[in-house]
């Protein structure tokens, strides 16, 4: 091994040190992204083209190299602390349920109609489906964003800035469902109430002592009850993205008007 080549291996770590949260993008983006060319050439016995545990490794390796397993160990407690307030984690799980029903029901009033074939699953499959989406898109995805991007963000950025940006880089970590979930017709709708999602994700976040507990259930919650999409086709479908998107952009602008760029005015919310 030549000196230079010893040279270039001890400018890692520091190089690492002063682009954290760039690097940790683009590490997140490939470890999420690279079932996205088996699914290309197999899209038939490839579930998904995209691994939601992506940023969740990502953020573990990049905590291990910059602060040792001391800052793994207080990350990962931070995911499993529930001492928050009863108020807090019943605001995590009825938000995107209330918020996803109201839509509904507009989308009922405007004239839309369900299709004959849904049928809402029994208590069981809901709690499954539930619990498998907790451990694996709300584990794989919200310690990452909130625990480990969000702080970097904020360091150089007010809190609206700072949610904004992360919302755009969750937006474009799910191209690879772009044609699978997501399409020209609805991605739009889609892209804004993720960044709005991440702005009202962020406010909890603030004021709660930066609690990671909180935004997995919302997201496990909000992908839960998403179920409801099946109730309609077409445009009754197309027409409740745009309504679950007013109904998120509604509920922002009146957190912003309230809290402020910085989503914390005064002392921290009371539950």
């Amino acid at each position: 091994m030549t000196s230079g080549s010893i040279s270039n291996s001890r400018d890692i770590a520091p190089f690492i040190q002063r682009h954290q949260l760039v690097v940790f993008i683009l590490l997140a983006y490939s470890i999420s992204w690279w079932p996205w060319i088996w699914y290309q050439y197999d899209p038939i016995t490839a579930d998904a083209p995209i691994l939601p545990m992506g940023p969740f490794l990502a953020a573990l390796i990049l905590t291990a190299l910059c602060g040792g397993w001391a800052a793994v160990i207080a990350w990962l407690k931070n995911i499993l602390n529930w001492r928050v307030g009863w108020q807090w984690l019943l605001f995590s799980l009825a938000l995107p349920v209330a918020f996803t029903f109201g839509a509904v029901g507009l989308n009922f009033l405007l004239g839309a109609h369900s299709v004959a074939s849904f049928q809402i699953p029994d208590v069981g499959s809901i709690a499954f489906r539930f619990l498998f989406i907790f451990l694996w898109i709300g584990l794989g995805e919200e310690p990452a964003w909130r625990g480990y991007a969000l702080p970097k963000f904020l360091q150089s950025h007010n809190a609206l800035v700072a949610a904004i940006l992360l919302g755009i880089v969750h937006v474009i970590w799910h191209a690879p469902l772009y044609g699978v979930e997501y399409d020209s017709a609805n991605v739009l709708p889609w892209g804004i109430t993720v960044i709005c999602v991440s702005i009202v994700i962020c406010w909890m976040y603030l004021n709660t002592n930066g609690n990671l507990l909180l935004p997995m259930l919302l997201h496990t919650s909000n992908n839960t009850i998403a179920l409801v999409w099946k109730m309609f086709s077409g445009n009754d479908q197309l027409q409740l993205w745009w309504l679950w998107c007013a109904v998120w952009v509604f509920a922002t602008v009146v957190l912003i008007a309230w809290k402020g760029f910085d989503l914390k005015h005064g002392e921290l919310d009371k539950f």
